[in-house]
């Protein structure tokens, strides 16, 4: 892996927290909240600007335009979420550009699982755990296509994903 140890070191405790919490409201709301997307965007800026070479810090920032291009052209063909897109977009900051053919690999996994997950959770008595979460809840105006078709709250899988590739790094990273 490209990225150095010391800074998935650094920046996982950070995110894993940001992304639990990305995780509780979206499956409770279907809805990934601008504060939650700052905090990512500030935890990369703050912690990255000491773990990562200052030229490296400035590029990733090309990550978050080419995701978020990216992204905004699936937000308008109905395949996302807004809140997806900015979530994935400053996600796109904390991964080097050469680990990105892992973290391909990588999202798909954390996506099935994520998808998975949630439907046996609706499908059985588990969700009587929450029974207030919106992510049981098949078809739902707060969702992806107004409610007009089954959606998975993609925060799950999108913190996943990053937190995967953080302690991934860790272990293998350089």
């Amino acid at each position: 892996m490209a990225i150095s140890s010391t800074a998935a070191l650094w920046f996982l405790p950070l995110v894993s927290l940001i992304c639990l919490f990305t995780f509780y409201v979206d499956m409770k709301s279907k809805k990934i909240s601008n504060m939650t997307v700052w905090a990512l965007f500030i935890a990369y800026v703050v912690v990255g600007i000491f773990v990562l070479p200052f030229d490296d810090f400035l590029w990733r920032f090309a990550n978050y335009a080419v995701v978020f291009a990216i992204g905004l052209g699936m937000w308008t063909l109905g395949g996302v979420g807004a809140g997806d897109v900015k979530f994935v977009s400053v996600m796109a900051l904390f991964i080097d550009k050469q680990d990105a053919p892992l973290m391909i690999r990588i999202a798909v996994a954390a996506m099935l699982a994520a998808a998975i997950a949630v439907f046996i959770v609706r499908l059985t008595p588990l969700h009587r755990l929450a029974p207030d979460w919106a992510a049981w809840r098949t078809k739902d105006a707060n969702s992806v296509g107004e409610g007009k078709k089954a959606a998975v709250p993609m925060g799950t899988g999108l913190g996943l994903m990053l937190c995967s590739y953080l302690a991934l790094g860790i272990v293998y990273g350089q």
